[in-house]
């Protein structure tokens, strides 16, 4: 989902006659991309809900950072919304099953639309009080910082503005603790919103004013290190920070932006270090290497609790995992696109697979082996994310029992070095 700032072009097709409502898109898309959001992704956090309107129209700017899968996430959260989306997520029946919108063309899009109609449709959506959301980077990317910001949002907003009514502009971040990971955790940052007040000589120039102000908008909700990296270890720590906390990934992202305290890097490096000169690695979730905390036979007991139902219901769902696996290795081009070919293609397979079970639960009546088949898959879902942090702390203490007092002396200066810095929790 994206939006370009380029210029239309005389021979370029119309953006389409269909136009949506102040409700958003169908309710098939709200509820279908909220099933994706929840089936996907472990838990999906809100951070500051209170900024959200709860009415009039309101134009949306969300950052960009893991391929349309941001927008799965982001009307996850935010539904009712409508989107600005490149005309190459509408090309196809499989993907107008998981995109809609209004379209428009970046510059490597092969299908063109008139850019100025485009725009002229969000302009008639938010007119009628509805919520538009635009993604000003016209792309995504994992990278350290943001990608340049397009034109396109400043644009529709200016011209609406001509009409001398209200609008609320609000920013958006999205920090994915591990964004091609099955069952990661997603936190969505919502930021104060942008004022719209443009001054006698701003007027003149609107569309320069008021992109002005989204750009460091969105950069102050937004997490922009110097290096790959610096956001590598960023992102470690923070995910570290999380650990048997209330921590949010995003505010230690924040709060270390810029600075990662001098004893947790120096602690960080010598941890690193004895790690290289062990002859064989410990398993990591997410970067970080996992070992118990407090009794070891709690967790033990814990993975032979929920680990059945994640082993079984991986078994009875075989065929569309392997499918949705398969893809993320075929089609993905770079890591943002890994969860995105996932979905595409692992979401339809599961559909056709519950489809195929639940068809054949009805030809034999075997209605206890289906309830069993949906308790399992659902339990075995909802425990994933716990059973592998359980089974990569579990393991490491088994085989790397010399490792722990290090990695958890390295955790504890972690939270102690960040409660000084003032990260909340």
């Amino acid at each position: 989902m994206s939006i370009d700032g380029s210029a239309p072009t005389s021979d370029s097709p119309q953006a389409g006659s269909s136009t949506f409502g102040p409700k958003g898109p169908p309710l098939w898309y709200r509820l279908f991309h909220r099933v994706i959001g929840n089936f996907y992704f472990n838990r999906l956090s809100l951070l500051h809900p209170e900024r959200v309107p709860d009415s009039g129209p309101v134009l949306y700017l969300g950052l960009h950072r893991n391929g349309a899968v941001d927008g799965f996430v982001y009307n996850t959260v935010l539904p009712g919304c409508v989107y600005l989306v490149s005309t190459q997520l509408l090309q196809g029946l499989l993907a107008r099953l998981f995109f809609t919108g209004i379209p428009v063309s970046r510059s490597k899009d092969k299908v063109r639309v008139n850019t100025s109609e485009s725009l002229l449709h969000g302009r008639e959506l938010l007119l009628a009080g509805g919520r538009l959301f635009v993604f000003p980077e016209g792309t995504s990317d994992l990278g350290p910082r943001h990608l340049p910001f397009k034109s396109g949002a400043a644009r529709i907003l200016a011209d609406f503005l001509e009409t001398g009514q209200p609008i609320t502009v609000v920013p958006l971040a999205i920090a994915y603790e591990s964004p091609w990971s099955f069952r990661s955790n997603v936190e969505i940052v919502v930021g104060q919103p942008i004022s719209t007040e443009l001054s006698e000589e701003e007027r003149k120039k609107p569309v320069a004013a008021l992109r002005k102000r989204i750009t460091p908008a969105l950069e102050e909700i937004g997490v922009n290190v110097e290096s790959e990296e610096y956001q590598e270890l960023a992102q470690k720590i923070a995910y570290s920070a999380t650990l048997g906390t209330q921590a949010s990934y995003y505010e230690i992202l924040k709060t270390i932006e810029h600075n990662i305290p001098e004893k947790i890097s120096d602690a960080w490096q010598e941890l690193e270090a004895e790690l290289e000169k062990a002859p064989a690695q410990p398993l990591c979730h997410q970067g970080v290497p996992l070992f118990p905390v407090g009794a070891r036979s709690v967790y033990w007991v814990l993975l032979l609790v929920l680990a059945p139902f994640t082993l079984a219901a991986f078994v009875l769902n075989l065929p569309p995992l392997l499918g949705a696996w398969w893809a993320g290795r075929k089609f993905s081009d770079a890591p943002n696109t890994i969860s995105l070919w996932r979905i595409l293609i692992g979401g339809p397979l599961l559909m056709l697979w519950v489809a195929a079970v639940a068809t054949a639960t009805a030809v034999t009546g075997l209605w206890l082996a289906g309830c069993c088949y949906a308790a399992i898959s659902w339990l075995g879902l909802r425990s994933y994310y716990r059973v592998r942090k359980l089974a990569t702390a579990v393991y490491n203490s088994v085989r790397f029992p010399r490792l722990r007092k290090r990695v958890l002396e390295t955790h504890r200066t972690v939270l102690d070095e960040l409660s000084e810095a003032g990260a909340e929790s």
